[in-house]
C-alpha cells in the first residue's frame, strides 16, 4: 500500500493563535532592534486625551489614580502618566517591551526627575496580572494602538474583560487604526471583508491583517456600559520619522450599573457622544 499524507483540518483558534504568535515575534524584533527609538518618549496623543480627562475631574489631586496601560510597549505613556502623578500597571506581550519599561522607570527614578506616582510592568495579558489581585479595581484602562491588531472574538473578550476591572465612573480609553489609516499603496482589502480588515502587501508581514476599528465596532463591544462617551479622530506617526496613522479614539466612562448588576444587561440609556478631529 502506497504512503497516504493525513492532513488534518485547522481549527480557527489555531490559525488565530498562529496570527498572534507571529505578530507577538514581530514587536519583539522591533523592540529588540529599534528599542526606545520606537517613539521616543513624547506622550502619545491618546495619553494626553485620557491625563487632560483625569485631571480635570481630579483637580484637587487627592485621590489616589490607578492606571491599566495596556500594551504599554516600553512605557512611554506610562512615564508620562507617572510624571502626572498616577499610579500605572504597564502591561505588554511583549518581554523585551516589558524589560526596556522596567530599566526605563529605574533610571528615571534614580536620574533626579520627579515622578510622583509609582509603576509596576508584566509581561503576560489582563487575566494573568489581575489573577493576584483578586477583587482590585482600577481608576482608568488605557490602550493606544493595539486592537486593530485583534481578531474579532479577542476584540471583543479584550474590550469585555477591561470593562470588568475598572471602578464605578473609571475612564476607559482606547485607540486604533480607523478606516482613513487604509493606504492602497501598502496595503490590500481581504476578499469579502473590505471597508473592515486590510493586510500587507509585503511578504514579510504575512499573516499581520489590520482590523479597522469603527465607532459601531467599539460601541457594540462596550457601549452599554459607558456614559459620557467621546470619539476623536487624531494622528500619530507609525513609528519615528515614519508616515502618520489615522486613529479613532474612544474616552467614555463607566455606568455604576455594570457593577451593581453585573449578571444583567442595564438597561439602553441615551448615549453623550461627541466626535472631535485632532491633528
Amino acid at each position: 500500500m502506497g504512503s497516504k499524507s493525513i492532513m488534518r483540518a485547522v481549527r480557527p483558534t489555531e490559525l488565530r493563535a498562529s496570527d498572534k504568535a507571529r505578530i507577538v515575534g514581530t514587536w519583539q524584533r522591533y523592540y529588540e532592534d529599534c528599542g526606545y527609538g520606537l517613539w521616543g518618549f513624547s506622550p502619545s496623543p491618546t495619553a494626553r486625551i485620557l491625563a487632560e480627562a483625569i485631571l480635570n475631574r481630579h483637580s484637587s489631586r487627592s485621590e489616589r489614580v490607578e492606571i491599566v496601560d495596556w500594551g504599554c510597549g516600553y512605557g512611554r505613556d506610562s512615564l508620562y502618566f507617572l510624571e502626572l502623578g498616577f499610579d500605572v500597571i504597564g502591561i505588554d506581550v511583549s518581554r523585551k517591551a516589558v524589560a526596556l519599561a522596567r530599566a526605563a522607570y529605574k533610571r528615571r527614578q534614580t536620574s533626579g526627575v520627579p515622578l510622583i506616582g509609582s509603576a509596576s510592568f508584566h509581561a503576560g495579558h489582563l487575566r494573568s496580572v489581575f489573577k493576584s489581585r483578586v477583587g482590585q479595581k482600577v481608576c482608568a484602562f488605557f490602550s493606544n494602538r493595539v486592537l486593530h491588531l485583534l481578531s474579532e472574538p479577542d476584540f471583543c473578550s479584550a474590550m469585555r474583560e477591561a470593562i470588568g476591572y475598572l471602578e464605578q465612573a473609571a475612564y476607559f480609553c482606547v485607540s486604533a487604526r480607523s478606516r482613513d489609516d487604509f493606504n492602497s499603496a501598502v496595503m490590500e482589502w481581504i476578499p469579502g471583508r473590505e471597508q473592515g480588515f486590510a493586510k500587507y502587501k509585503d511578504p514579510a508581514r504575512d499573516g499581520h491583517e489590520i482590523a479597522f476599528v469603527t465607532r459601531e465596532r467599539l460601541l457594540r463591544a462596550v457601549g452599554n456600559d459607558l456614559t459620557d462617551t467621546n470619539f476623536l479622530s487624531i494622528t500619530e506617526p507609525e513609528r519615528a520619522g515614519a508616515p502618520d496613522t489615522h486613529l479613532l479614539v474612544m474616552l467614555g466612562r463607566t455606568r455604576p450599573s455594570c457593577f451593581t448588576a453585573p449578571k444583567s444587561r442595564p438597561p439602553r440609556e441615551r448615549r453623550s457622544e461627541a466626535v472631535i478631529n485632532i491633528q
